[in-house]
């Protein structure tokens, strides 16, 4: 009798862990103007139809792997990115196409859609006679790499960021 409990009860447990682990990553909220966003592209949960729309892993031999930042700058990672070639060479920003998808590993060790990003380069944005920062949803692109000098924002909609909705590292991402 007391075996079946302590089974029950880690079964139990177990399930709650999974459950837990499902909500989090699907049930973020987001503010009501991203929410078209996050149903359109929730489609790309299946990284197969990501392939299959033309993301790709890296952009020009750049972020072709896990992106994470060292711990001495404050830790975190952003997963990897797959970008759409297409939308990396154009330099107009539409909210509801992000450039790049950017996924996590999760714990049963799948890739995780997380977030997704707006991506320009700079060099692209200026030849179109942008003098500004690009914008989307209100937010500033922002260059965090001066030497891939692209603007970029990322919205985390589909993994809670303890960090925020728009911050391009998430604590809980790590890479492997």
């Amino acid at each position: 009798m007391t075996t079946r409990v302590v089974v029950a009860t880690l079964c139990t447990l177990a399930a709650g862990c999974v459950e837990n682990q499902q909500t989090r990553e699907q049930a973020v909220s987001v503010p009501d103007e991203l929410e078209p966003l996050k149903v359109d592209h929730a489609r790309y949960h299946n990284i197969e139809n990501a392939l299959a729309d033309g993301y790709r892993l890296g952009y020009m031999g750049a972020a072709a792997g896990c992106v994470a930042r060292p711990a001495s700058a404050g830790g975190g990672a952003m997963g990897y990115h797959y970008f759409h070639w297409g939308l990396m060479e154009d330099p107009t920003i539409d909210p509801m196409r992000p450039e790049a998808l950017v996924y996590h590993t999760g714990d049963d060790g799948d890739l995780k859609l997380g977030a997704v990003e707006w991506v320009v380069p700079k060099s692209i944005w200026e030849a179109a006679g942008n003098t500004a920062p690009p914008t989307v949803y209100d937010q500033t692109l922002h260059i965090i790499n001066p030497v891939l000098n692209w603007y970029l924002a990322h919205a985390w909609i589909y993994f809670e960021n303890p960090a925020g909705l728009w911050a391009d590292w998430n604590p809980d991402v790590t890479c492997p």
